[in-house]
């Protein structure tokens, strides 16, 4: 009557490799991939992804925060020095921006608005309006911040920042 030892040494070894493959599971959870973003309006870190949850703190304007996920618009946020987690909306925030040389030609050239739009100092609706630019006027674009299009004058009008909403790409 042998059988007994040898279930009993299956059963460590069944339990072993649970152990270590349940470890390693939990190991690959809790390893995220942080993304860096910067804020691009005072904004407000809250407990959960949604207006409706409590404010834990204010975050500057163009603080660098670590995203780790995304659940709708709201980014979760995870603290550089290890305090409580939270979110913020995804309109506040922006990918760091990519080197202007790495912007795909794609994106950069002759474009044309689709409506009267604001150009304004930066990035955002925070920025100063520094005038508009009627609907149908061809604009060159040298770069993409997030959902902005940096613009640039060739003819001596300030440069700026439009909507990305209200232009399309020239063929």
């Amino acid at each position: 009557m042998n059988f007994p030892p040898r279930l009993s040494i299956f059963r460590l070894i069944l339990i072993l490799l649970i152990t270590i493959l349940l470890r390693q599971e939990l190991s690959a959870a809790q390893t995220t991939q942080e993304t860096p973003y910067i804020t691009t309006a005072n904004t407000e870190l809250r407990k959960g992804p949604g207006a409706q949850y409590k404010v834990i703190q204010m975050i500057p304007q163009d603080v660098k925060i670590n995203v780790v996920s995304k659940e709708g618009s709201w980014l979760r946020v995870k603290s550089k020095y290890g305090r409580e987690t939270g979110y913020v909306d995804g309109r506040y925030a922006r990918p760091i921006a990519t080197p202007i040389a790495s912007t795909p030609s794609s994106t950069v050239g002759a474009f044309v608005t689709t409506g009267e739009v604001n150009l304004r100092e930066g990035p955002g609706t925070k920025y100063k309006v520094l005038r508009k630019i009627p609907k149908g006027t061809k604009i060159n674009v040298i770069r993409i911040d997030g959902n902005w299009l940096r613009v640039e004058s060739k003819t001596g009008n300030p440069s700026g920042y439009i909507d990305k909403r209200f232009a399309r790409k020239l063929p």
